[in-house]
């Protein structure tokens, strides 16, 4: 398997997204990142305008349509940034759900130890992938993490349960596997999302 590329963050730009985690703490905060080939070059702040924003974010619209502005420059949205105020810098269930864009790099924030920020960095891309739900919702320990949003988290430091052995030559682990119901209960959609992480190069 080939080494994950890194992402290059020079000390301006992972500065302004500690800066922004702290400064919205404890609600997570958002954002994205300009660069190209790998390289950052500058972090614009966005807004969250998730309902809930201790636990949950969403850039707003208008951040995200930066994207095409950077495009005509001939750069990219080289990441999405979002912070963890209390918890560690790895993709949560929700995150995972919420990963619309499998080319960018996410970048999490991880405030849990204030003094000491930590920036890591994945690729979260979805797999809709047609599955037995009715049994894997018998067998598998799911959890809900959001109203009607359940998963189930196979790492990659196990072996997969029986029933998710054929998904897992398709898929390696780590991987969230969720699906969503409605207010009735009625199922409205499923994916698997796998989940790299890629190393992070802090640039002087």
């Amino acid at each position: 398997m080939s080494t994950p590329d890194p992402v290059q963050l020079p000390a301006q730009v992972a500065e302004a997204i500690v800066a922004h985690a702290r400064a919205g703490k404890p609600e997570e905060v958002c954002g994205i990142v300009r660069g190209r080939a790998g390289v950052a070059q500058e972090a614009v702040r966005g807004r969250n305008i998730a309902v809930e924003r201790i636990e949950n974010y969403e850039v707003d619209p208008q951040t995200l349509l930066r994207q095409f502005e950077f495009e005509e420059s001939g750069d990219e949205m080289l990441a999405i940034y979002h912070s963890h105020p209390v918890s560690v810098a790895y993709p949560s269930a929700t995150d995972g759900w919420n990963a619309h864009y499998p080319d960018c790099f996410y970048l999490i924030c991880s405030l849990e130890v204030d003094a000491a920020p930590v920036l890591r960095a994945f690729r979260m891309t979805p797999h809709w992938v047609e599955l037995d739900l009715t049994s894997l919702q018998h067998a598998l320990p799911f959890q809900e993490v959001r109203p009607g949003l359940y998963a189930y988290f196979q790492p990659a430091s196990s072996s997969p349960p029986p029933l998710l052995a054929l998904l897992a030559e398709r898929v390696p682990a780590p991987f969230y596997l969720g699906y969503f119901v409605d207010t009735a209960g009625e199922l409205v959609d499923s994916r698997v999302v796998s989940i790299v992480e890629h190393p992070v190069v802090l640039r002087g």
